[in-house]
């Protein structure tokens, strides 16, 4: 049988784009051919397809394939402490202020809604431990989420290779030497921040499966990939989760200015309530 790896047709990429877009909300580029093709070729290859038509349909005939295929397509490009106004913002103005409202009355919920490798929702534990630590009585809690399984369970091991620590040791070295330990190949998190950190796969299409409400949301750089449409339907499922006080941020190359929603600029990517 002839094995044709190196050849996407037109028809076939289009298909793929269709079920990229039904699994994910991701809409790929019509442009990006080459980059699909990229992702999944070493997966046609593990299973000795003969052609990505022949992959179309086992993803369609084997529910299993599923995740495999949203893992290869979706992108989980991060960092630590990412976009520092974000960050100056969360530290300096968001949790002081918070804790001054509620001090010890509950734990601030925090949710890392496109968590990718997990370097976001663990800055955000590195914040709100130094805070307690100066506050005893502040608690806090953290629920990274992603549509990759993945990425999830990356995040729930709370490890990261030498490479994906480099800015961190660099920018906030007080944080590196006081939250991670030497593991072989890289660091992993310490327990008093780990253990206050949940991950579970969700697709942000779908309605969170639980009741609890957020202080703060933060959903960054992943509207970029969505159609207008999509990124309304999106912040609808988010936005019942936030409290009537939270806060939402986004990326630093999106903005909610072109689509209707429930929420009001306070500042640079920093997002409330309109009936706050």
């Amino acid at each position: 049988m002839k094995m044709n790896h190196d050849e996407l047709s037109d028809s076939c990429f289009q298909e793929l784009r269709a079920l990229i877009h039904e699994m994910t909300g991701i809409t790929i580029a019509s442009n990006r051919k080459s980059l699909v093709q990229g992702r999944l070729r070493k997966r046609v290859l593990a299973l000795a397809l003969p052609s990505y038509e022949d992959y179309v349909l086992h993803l369609k005939t084997n529910h299993s394939e599923k995740q495999a295929f949203i893992d290869l397509v979706t992108t989980n490009e991060t960092s630590f402490f990412r976009t520092p106004r974000v960050w100056d913002y969360i530290e300096k103005v968001f949790i002081p202020e918070w804790f001054g409202r509620h001090r010890d009355q509950r734990p601030l919920n925090i949710w890392s809604a496109a968590a990718s490798s997990g370097e976001e929702a663990h800055s955000l534990g590195f914040l709100c431990q130094a805070f307690r630590e100066l506050h005893p009585s502040f608690s806090y809690s953290i629920l990274g989420t992603d549509i990759s399984q993945e990425m999830v369970t990356a995040c729930q091991a709370g490890f990261f290779e030498v490479k994906r620590v480099e800015d961190l040791k660099k920018n906030r070295p007080e944080y590196f030497l006081k939250y991670t330990r030497a593991e072989r190949g890289g660091v992993v998190v310490r327990p008093e921040i780990k253990t206050r950190l949940k991950f579970v796969r969700h697709n942000l299409f779908m309605a969170l499966p639980t009741t609890e409400k957020f202080d703060l949301i933060l959903l960054r750089n992943v509207l970029i990939y969505f159609t207008p449409e999509d990124q309304k339907k999106a912040i609808e499922k988010l936005e019942p989760r936030l409290t009537s006080e939270g806060v939402l941020i986004i990326g630093e190359s999106e903005s909610l200015a072109s689509i209707e929603t429930d929420f009001k600029s306070i500042a640079t990517l920093i997002y409330a309530k309109s009936a706050a």
